[in-house]
């Protein structure tokens, strides 16, 4: 009797635990920390000077005199510093939600500008065309797009039994906060990206479409996030998923239509638009670089690719190395190495996609990554947000799949947590008084 009175008052203490735990940690509730979190950072600079955000240079302002919105409304930077005449590439994607008609004219390589329409198009229709409410709208839709990216991947966890939490990885990233306070596109083209991998399923038809029009979106807004319908496509085509025992048996006219049909839905928006830019704007190949060092991920010098073909040449050509230098090697390339690690012990047990999307991203935005993108932080940091996408997604099986390491492998996002933290405070202590906090 006396060992049921206790039980029972126990049981239901136990029960209240976890009912507020399960609410505490659920998909929305993470997406309301992200959202709180960047509105905490963002709003005080916006009630001072939301063109802060913009980083708008005096080089690319007096550039162009077409456009007499652009010299009403935009403000640039103030000094005579490097960053203040420079500016960021942010101010590239307000001039064209500005100004979509003389845009161009104010910026290096407007064909690649204009082909990621997808953010600063999103911001102009928010703020109706007003000019004096598009900064305010490009930081909100960041933010927006950033913790629906930490709901996407949080909703994937619960999905696959791991605590929605962990989406926060996703959320704090700082390459993901740079870019907010960037007005970057990065943020609306990976919560895109994050919610068609969600969404992805190959084997109801309408969440096919659903996830190729959510990657079609996410390529108009950045075509970086290539890497993740190209390797599902891929998998549509072999059968991935399936109980077939080879890749002969998995492919399979069926198949073939569903990647044919999904790649065209991901990918067909972007070449129309692109192909339409080439004959609108006869400069839209220009092979001038971007501030940020953007342009050299779509395009190069010819005499530069045998080179580019040489793993780590672009960290390699840093040496030798600075402080900054080696917290990159510690905060982006060392887990991304590690993580590449992890997908090919999965891949020798399973061929599956989680992995292939690891490995990609890793080449691409790592391994080979373009020398102007690894001039810092700022650019390395932001260009490996897939690949931490990459590493969330392919968690579960990593968890499944290793079970006696499964605590040991989630230690390791935290190579891309705590320490570039301290990355992110060295930053905005460089960025001075345009924040307030």
């Amino acid at each position: 009797m006396e060992a049921q009175a206790f039980a029972i008052p126990r049981a239901l203490k136990r029960d209240r635990i976890a009912e507020r735990t399960v609410r505490i940690a659920s998909p929305w509730t993470i997406a309301a920390i992200v959202a709180g979190f960047y509105t905490l950072i963002t709003v005080p600079g916006l009630a001072w000077n939301p063109y802060q955000f913009v980083n708008i240079g005096h080089q690319y302002y007096e550039k162009g005199t077409s456009s007499t919105i652009i010299k009403q409304h935009a403000r640039p930077l103030h000094g005579s510093d490097r960053s203040a005449r420079i500016g960021y590439d942010g101010q590239f994607y307000y001039f064209l939600a500005v100004d979509p008609a003389h845009g161009s004219d104010y910026m290096d390589a407007p064909g690649i500008i204009y082909s990621r329409i997808g953010y600063p198009m999103t911001a102009r229709a928010l703020s109706g065309g007003n000019p004096t409410l598009i900064p305010y709208m490009m930081v909100l839709v960041n933010i927006l797009a950033a913790a629906g990216g930490a709901l996407a991947v949080a909703f994937f966890f619960r999905r696959h039994g791991l605590p929605p939490a962990l989406a926060l990885l996703y959320g704090f990233y700082p390459g993901l906060v740079l870019s907010v306070l960037r007005d970057l596109t990065e943020p609306l083209a990976f919560g895109l990206a994050a919610a068609g991998l969600v969404v992805f399923d190959r084997r109801s038809k309408r969440r096919l479409l659903g996830s190729a029009t959510l990657f079609g979106l996410a390529m108009l807004t950045r075509e970086t996030v290539a890497l993740f319908p190209a390797i599902l496509a891929l998998g549509l085509l072999v059968g991935a998923g399936t109980s077939a025992s080879n890749w002969r048996e998995r492919v399979r006219w069926g198949n073939l239509v569903r990647a044919i049909t999904f790649a065209e839905i991901a990918f067909a928006p972007l070449f129309v638009w692109r192909h339409l830019l080439a004959t609108a704007l006869p400069h839209a190949t220009s092979q001038e670089p971007f501030v940020g060092g953007e342009h050299h991920l779509v395009g190069g010098a010819a005499g530069a690719a045998l080179a580019a073909l040489i793993p780590f040449h672009a960290i390699a050509k840093q040496w030798p190395w600075t402080g900054e230098d080696v917290t990159d090697l510690l905060t982006v390339i060392l887990p991304a190495l590690v993580w590449a690690g992890i997908a090919i012990m999965l891949l020798r047990r399973k061929l599956s996609l989680g992995p292939l999307f690891v490995l990609a991203n890793v080449a691409v935005f790592v391994v080979f990554v373009p020398t102007p993108i690894a001039i810092d932080y700022g650019s390395l940091g932001r260009a490996s947000i897939g690949v931490l996408l990459a590493a969330l997604v392919t968690l579960p099986q990593a968890s499944v799949v290793l079970k006696e390491k499964a605590r040991l492998v989630r230690g390791t996002l935290a190579l891309w947590s705590l320490p570039c933290w301290i990355v992110l405070a060295i930053l905005l202590n460089a960025l001075g008084p345009k924040f307030v906090w």
